[in-house]
């Protein structure tokens, strides 16, 4: 699809703020949403009782296959600088319908980034008062607790794309400090008990079969690396920042999670069962007070900060996604409204809505820490995965299309098939091992989501087919071209 100089485009009042952030804020758009310290302390304990010790070889297979997506992702970014991310990119590489697909999948994953974090805010946060202010508010005092950071959470991406990245830059740097220092003084405090046997699969009881079920909840702390694919429109230079971003996040927190899962599983089972790991509220505090005393404050501050910070890049996301599938009508159009700060505020407020109701209702279900927090990340983490592959799939099909001379075997053919191959095998391990209450539940939750999208694309197609083509459009890139009164790039 051509679009002509003259022709109609989004208005300049509806576009994103362009050339708002650089190099560290997209990064760290992408780090803190990663979660960093709250996913060492949280989101890597579920995958203990399915690892056991072997924790840190499932992690070091997770960098391997992130580091791969992002150079994929990266490959597409590189073209497609666009809000809709995923949205634009399956979309250009395998269809129209197969990228709304794919954005209606990662909706599901953003969408349940903050409930997902609230499930931790609220109990550390109602842990902290009560332990240091002897302040409790009940049973039920974490509910109150995610409902204040709820509303923090909004008051920080409100008001614009500049303040919120910033704040992430801030507590990134401080979350991975803190972490980086406590995993170091674990393995010099470990002394002969350090040893390379966790890297091995024999150290699960489970082998092999349990590494790659247990690494779905580690892909859980690493989702989001991708996440700065949809500030594109607001960011410098984004063909070259964009796709740097990503794949630093991956390879630097990747990294980061092996220090901290190896020192984590060695420091841990100096004083407690491997089994422990898992059910413990918090075994990153539990560990700090024994080395650090009363100093374990710091690490509770800490992790308050890394899940605020995971959720409010979070936000971010997934705003921009459902900004720019409201944009071309593929979603209702009031999720494309910017407010004056240019910030989509209506895709804002649905979204918190949806956290705070989410996160309360699975909360008291499930208690919210384990059950719900575990059954949420299971959920995000599977959507993201399925999204994963579409991309890499795309890449193939987007280089021999649209940029045959640039296509190169090596770079388009075998680096998509590796993550592509490993992530098919881990969502069969995980089809075959989550039985467990409310685990059991994960898989049914996500094909009725997988079945109703496609019923909405069907519709989509034979009733609005040209709003669905839209999802090709690379709107900050047609706009630059336009002002310059020449022939856009095929879109």
């Amino acid at each position: 699809m051509s679009i002509q100089p003259g022709t109609q485009s989004t208005p300049p009042a509806q576009n994103l703020r362009a050339n708002t952030i650089g190099l560290p804020g997209v990064l760290f758009q992408s780090i803190t949403t990663m979660a960093p310290a709250s996913a060492v302390a949280f989101s890597l304990g579920p995958a203990v009782a399915f690892t056991g010790g072997a924790l840190p070889l499932a992690a070091l297979i997770a960098l391997i296959v992130c580091a791969l997506i992002a150079l994929n992702i990266g490959a597409m970014a590189k073209h497609l600088p666009s809000a809709g991310g995923y949205f634009t990119f399956v979309s250009r590489g395998l269809g129209p319908q197969a990228g709304w697909m794919t954005g209606w999948l990662f909706d599901l994953a953003y969408l349940l980034v903050v409930p997902f974090q609230l499930l931790v805010l609220g109990p550390v946060a109602d842990q902290f008062v009560n332990t240091y202010f002897h302040l409790s508010f009940g049973p039920s005092g974490w509910a109150i607790w995610a409902v204040i950071f709820a509303i923090v959470i909004f008051l920080l991406t409100y008001f614009g794309i500049k303040i919120s990245a910033d704040t992430g830059v801030v507590l990134g740097c401080i979350e991975i400090g803190v972490f980086v220092l406590l995993s170091i003084w674990l393995i010099i405090n470990a002394g002969s008990h350090n040893t390379l046997a966790i890297f091995n699969p024999t150290t699960s009881s489970s082998g092999v079969g349990g590494v790659l079920v247990g690494i779905l909840f580690v892909f859980t702390a690493f989702a989001g690396f991708e996440s700065s694919a949809p500030l594109a429109e607001e960011t410098q230079n984004p063909r070259r920042t964009v796709p740097r971003a990503i794949l630093l996040a991956a390879i630097c927190i990747g990294a980061f999670y092996i220090l901290c899962s190896y020192a984590g599983i060695t420091g841990w089972t100096l004083h407690h069962k491997i089994g422990d790991y898992g059910s413990e509220l918090n075994p990153w505090a539990t560990m700090a007070k024994e080395l650090w005393g009363p100093l374990e404050l710091i690490v509770l501050l800490v992790i308050l900060n890394s899940a605020l910070a995971n959720s409010n890049a979070g936000v971010n996301a997934v705003t921009r996604v459902l900004y720019a599938m409201g944009r071309v009508r593929t979603l209702p159009s009031a999720l494309s409204h910017l407010n004056r700060h240019q910030v989509p505020d209506l895709a804002l407020i649905f979204t918190m809505i949806v956290a705070v109701v989410i996160a309360l209702a699975t909360g008291f279900a499930f208690g919210p820490f384990p059950g719900a927090f575990a059954f949420v990340g299971a959920i995000l983490t599977f959507p993201i995965l399925i999204v994963y592959i579409a991309t890499c799939v795309s890449v193939f099909f987007f280089y021999r299309r649209e940029h045959p001379t640039e296509f190169n075997v090596g770079r388009h053919v075998v680096i998509p098939l590796i993550p592509l191959v490993v992530l098919l095998f881990v969502i069969y391990y995980q089809i075959t091992g989550l039985t467990t209450p409310p685990l059991n539940l994960v898989i049914p939750i996500v094909v009725a989501w997988i079945i109703l999208g496609i019923i909405i694309v069907v519709a989509l197609s034979m009733r609005a087919p040209r709003a669905l083509a839209m999802a090709n459009r690379v709107y900050g890139e047609e706009e630059e071209v336009n002002a310059a009164g020449e022939e856009p790039a095929q879109a």
